[in-house]
């Protein structure tokens, strides 16, 4: 947004937000280059870091072509014949020059954190999946109800859903503890 403003002279006029920096941008008088070439360096920017992304497998891009989703090789974004793709969202395979190409696309929730200062909203956990919740904290019983707490939420099946308290409690329940003392978890 400071780029924006430096471009439109906006520095005495304090938008509170980014609607507001346009609006401001686009109806004010101003040099129309400076405000055009600020937005190009943002959008060269946004890509390359796009691009470095994809290239070290921490976002993957995929298209639907003849065998349903295909993910687009990590090492093609380092290639120059990725030049543009990020711009255009097509991606024409190397391995079929006739075709138009296919439509790209990125997990939204994966761009969400990694581009923005602020993770990505967790889903709501289902229904259907707090009894494959007892199933997780069976398999671990020898560590404490804070720690399978931490553990399930780290867990690739969980990682994307909000586990409250609540679900914790209802799913620890039909896991109940024997009683006296605690197993000691075998040393690694």
């Amino acid at each position: 947004m400071a780029a924006v403003e430096r471009a439109t002279g906006l520095q005495s006029k304090k938008p509170n937000n980014y609607v507001e920096a346009a609006w401001l941008a686009l109806s004010s008088p101003h040099e129309p280059h400076a405000l055009q070439r600020e937005f190009q360096d943002m959008l060269k920017q946004t890509v390359d870091r796009l691009r470095n992304f994809l290239h070290q497998g921490t976002l993957k891009a995929c298209y639907f072509g003849n065998l349903g989703c295909v993910s687009v090789s990590p090492h093609f974004w380092a290639t120059t014949d990725a030049n543009g793709v990020m711009e255009l969202g097509i991606y024409r395979s190397l391995s079929q020059p006739l075709c138009n190409g296919f439509a790209l696309f990125l997990l939204q929730s994966k761009l969400d954190a990694l581009l923005s200062e602020q993770p990505a909203k967790k889903l709501p956990l289902p229904k259907l999946k707090v009894s494959k919740l007892v199933e997780a904290m069976r398999k671990l019983e020898d560590l404490n109800r804070t720690q399978q707490l931490a553990e399930l939420r780290r867990s690739p099946e969980f990682e994307r859903y909000h586990i409250t308290d609540r679900h914790f409690r209802e799913a620890a329940k039909q896991v109940p503890r024997r009683p006296g003392l605690k197993r000691l978890r075998p040393e690694q």
